[in-house]
């Protein structure tokens, strides 16, 4: 049975998710499908609003063709995104591991990804209103109501931390699925933070491409 540790429950559990949750990860290979279906169908649909781009337009064999493509993109956007960004943390954690002779799970890349895009769930709902309320937030001023002012203040407040909460759910799925000490995954977690940083904007060029087909089509 693989090793893990036992993290008692918390308040953060609402946020980082309940320990069972990363525990739950598997080595599993074919839970990666999902897992890059689900990262690269969050970042094509909150990429751009579709419905204001005309994704949704169309005879029902042209939906179905956008469909599919849509599905066909996600998968290889998802995999980027994922395999891209956390493989070479997984990577660094194995080698801090076997160099502080700590357990790491042998299928930690496996895991990681898989982590990685159960924490895209906490932005599902700020960016879905970001993107979707039909509001032009960069029209939003002084002179704008003050429901919608409170809402863009509380919208920025929200996404300007969701990515600090998205290390702490990685975070806590290296504690629970490895032995590193506390240092070694500091090192971890800022690694994460820079490299997350740095191959996003490689993400963010396909995304934009594969949209731009999407869009495309009529």
């Amino acid at each position: 049975m693989e090793k893990v540790n036992e993290i008692p429950a918390s308040p953060m559990d609402f946020i980082l998710f309940p320990v069972w949750v990363h525990k739950r990860l598997s080595k599993k290979i074919t839970g990666l499908i999902f897992a890059f279906l689900f990262v690269g169908s969050y970042n094509l649909f909150f990429y751009e609003n579709l419905i204001e781009g005309g994704f949704f337009e169309g005879t029902p064999g042209l939906l179905i063709l956008k469909l599919f493509l849509f599905l066909v993109f996600a998968l290889l956007v998802g995999a980027i995104d994922a395999i891209c960004t956390m493989v070479p943390i997984s990577e660094l954690a194995m080698l801090i591991g076997k160099r502080s002779e700590k357990y790491v799970s042998s299928g930690l890349p496996i895991i990681l990804m898989k982590s990685y895009s159960v924490s895209h769930l906490l932005f599902v709902i700020p960016v879905a209103i970001f993107v979707y309320s039909g509001v032009n937030w960069n029209l939003v001023d002084m002179n704008s109501t003050p429901q919608i002012r409170l809402l863009f203040a509380i919208l920025v407040t929200v996404l300007s931390f969701m990515p600090f909460f998205q290390l702490g759910v990685i975070y806590r799925t290296i504690s629970i699925r490895t032995r590193i000490q506390v240092f070694g995954k500091l090192i971890l977690i800022l690694a994460t933070y820079f490299w997350m940083n740095l191959s996003g904007s490689a993400v963010m060029f396909f995304i934009s491409i594969f949209q731009d087909i999407l869009l495309k089509i009529n």
